[in-house]
């Protein structure tokens, strides 16, 4: 590997800071900005072996991904639309802390929607606890997630390809109403910088868990609708695949379900104990070197939790219970088409479920 020439990236993070100002006893909080400087590894398309290849083909173009495996990982290449015209433009939004490019390297933007204020010691006074540290490595690790390839291509980590079916879309995933995705590298999150999907067609997103409901990579598969694309995948690998869909969307349920108990605790009007109770919904990272088993476990708990909030209490958590239901009704239905154990047990789910599960497919 040379990195001789590789490029220097700022990448733009955000800490919290919690402190005393002059002249005060309580305890604040505050989001002060930072920035982490990367060098990317720089390496040659001779050593990179071929993986998979993707065509997209419909009415008005086809596009073709060729997706590689180097130094153990899979990377599919950044293919520049906007608002990333070109790959400087890509680097200035990583400097600039632009969300969508963030994420794309794996970088949770924790601080989204909160003010974000430059470090003054003169007000802030004594200081009793900073996240600089953490997310500053975070943000470091962003190198592990680009490579330059022959000087001029920019190529991003990820995983198998797979199929997302649209949010809107209920029951089992179908290839004639889905797309091609990038899994990703990062905790049931799939890449949102898709070099398969034309700039002209709105995006697939797994952020609503309706979208996870994936299949795994299949060899050769065309579809023929007139008014979706054609895919035709081709495998150079002899390995079987890794991906496991059912833990994928087991992980992305929690990642979504982080979100909107989070975006819950912001309402006023909860208790000290329900605000304290639900804090351990909001930290994914405990799941990171969790069995899917164990991760399924989570939302169970994350159910019976939710039965035993006071009705006032519990109703700015609808949203979350809802979607954990939607994916385990997903799931079951999924294990039930193939003839598998679910990693949920329909016994711990209450008798009142059972009639949404059945909505949710054969």
């Amino acid at each position: 590997m040379d990195n001789i020439g590789a490029p220097l990236v700022n990448v733009f993070f955000a800490y919290e800071l919690s402190y005393i100002p002059r002249g005060y006893r309580k305890v604040r909080t505050r989001w002060c900005p930072g920035t982490e400087t990367i060098a990317l590894q720089s390496v040659s398309k001779s050593v990179m072996k071929p993986a998979f290849r993707i065509e997209r083909g419909s009415a008005r173009s086809r596009l073709v991904t060729e997706i590689f495996r180097f130094d153990g990982a899979l990377w599919w290449p950044i293919v520049f639309r906007p608002p990333f015209w070109n790959k400087q433009f890509f680097f200035d939004a990583l400097e600039n802390g632009i969300p969508a490019a963030l994420e794309a390297i794996s970088i949770d933007v924790l601080w989204a929607g909160k003010a974000i204020n430059d470090f003054d010691p003169f007000f802030v006074g004594r200081i009793v606890g900073s996240t600089e540290q953490e997310m500053q490595t975070m943000a470091a690790g962003a190198a592990q997630h680009l490579i330059v390839v022959d000087g001029e291509h920019l190529f991003i980590r990820g995983g198998e390809p797979i199929w997302v079916t649209p949010r809107d879309l209920q029951g089992a995933p179908s290839h004639l109403f889905g797309e091609i995705a990038n899994s990703g590298a990062a905790f049931g999150s799939a890449l949102p910088l898709n070099p398969v999907s034309s700039a002209d067609e709105n995006g697939i997103t797994t952020s609503d868990i309706n979208a996870a409901a994936i299949e795994g990579r299949t060899d050769g598969i065309l579809r023929a609708a007139a008014r979706h694309p054609i895919y035709d995948i081709r495998i150079f690998e002899d390995c079987p695949p890794k991906f496991d869909p059912i833990d994928f969307q087991i992980r992305a349920c929690l990642r979504e379900l982080s979100t909107r108990v989070e975006r819950a605790l912001n309402q006023p009007k909860l208790s000290q104990e329900v605000l304290r109770s639900a804090a351990i919904f909001t930290d994914i990272k405990q799941y990171i070197d969790h069995t899917t088993t164990e991760c399924a476990a989570a939302l169970r708990v994350f159910l019976n939790w939710y039965r035993y909030l006071p009705l006032r209490q519990g109703y700015e958590f609808r949203a979350a219970y809802d979607l954990v239901l939607t994916c385990i009704g997903a799931i079951e239905a999924r294990c039930r088409r193939k003839g598998i154990v679910s990693p949920f047990e329909q016994w711990r789910l209450e008798p009142g479920d059972d009639d949404v599960l059945s909505l949710l497919g054969p």
